[in-house]
């Protein structure tokens, strides 16, 4: 009985310490996965901390960026600036020298074609002025292959022309007989005193020469074609109204490529 009792005790102690074993394995288990949770828990955090950190350090190094970029930005526009004020300021010295070169060549009669292309070349680094193109595209083909006649040589050839326009100026457009021509020399051989406000052929004379020495060559042509047409002379006198017109095309437009430079110049 004794024997049946202390086995009885001893499967009971064993069975104490088996469920006591479990129940120890459980708790240590539970307290294990409890640690695991915490860490997970621990890491998470460290990772959004070391998150936040990154974007906090990825926004300082974008705004440092964004203001290293305005600086640049800035620093390009102000040497863009200084670069095109020096181009420009290149531009309008090579101007003012073409506007003095293509002045020196009209006032010898030479061809200007090279002078024309610098001067065009010039204006593309300064502005496309779309008045000087047009003045520099209304030059005639054969003045800028063979220049023009110059003021001098204008009066001149105009002395010379003066007899023929005195002979023909009183002759009708569509000819006239022997008497007409001889009437016509000898009232050509005859100077009168003529206001020279007046519709003579003096008067016109005078007014053209007085035209030609202020300058005004566009006025003169003007003044002698209206006052030989419907004569024999205006045929006569074409060449010289031709040579005239291309010689004043080209003042005109040297007169407004130094009013350009010096505007230019000033502002």
């Amino acid at each position: 009985e004794l024997k049946k009792e202390k086995m009885k005790a001893a499967a009971a102690v064993k069975e104490l310490q088996e469920k006591t074993e479990q129940k120890l394995m459980d708790e240590l288990q539970r307290k294990d996965e409890e640690a695991s949770q915490q860490v997970e828990k621990v890491q998470e955090l460290a990772k959004a901390e070391l998150a936040a950190a990154l974007a906090k350090e990825k926004a300082s190094q974008i705004e440092q960026i964004a203001e290293a970029d305005l600086n640049i930005d800035a620093l390009c526009m102000a040497f863009y600036a200084r670069s095109e004020e020096a181009r420009q300021s290149h531009s309008v010295h090579k101007l003012a020298l073409g506007t003095l070169a293509l002045e020196e060549a009209l006032s010898s009669g030479s061809p200007i074609r090279t002078e024309v292309d610098q001067l065009r070349k010039s204006l593309e680094g300064i502005d496309k002025d779309s008045l000087l193109e047009l003045a520099l595209s209304s030059l005639p083909e054969d003045v800028l292959k063979y220049g023009s006649d110059t003021r001098m040589e204008l009066k001149q050839k105009f002395n010379s022309l003066k007899a023929t326009i005195r002979h023909f100026g009183l002759i009708p457009s569509g000819g006239g007989g022997i008497l007409t021509h001889a009437v016509a020399h000898v009232a050509s051989n005859i100077k009168v005193e003529e206001d020279p406000s007046g519709d003579g052929v003096e008067s016109l004379i005078s007014r053209v020469e007085d035209l030609i020495v202020g300058g005004d060559l566009t006025a003169a042509t003007e003044a002698l074609t209206g006052g030989l047409q419907g004569t024999a002379a205006e045929e006569a006198a074409a060449e010289w109204v031709k040579q005239a017109r291309k010689c004043a095309i080209a003042e005109q437009t040297l007169t407004l490529l130094h009013s350009y430079a010096s505007s230019i110049t000033f502002t």
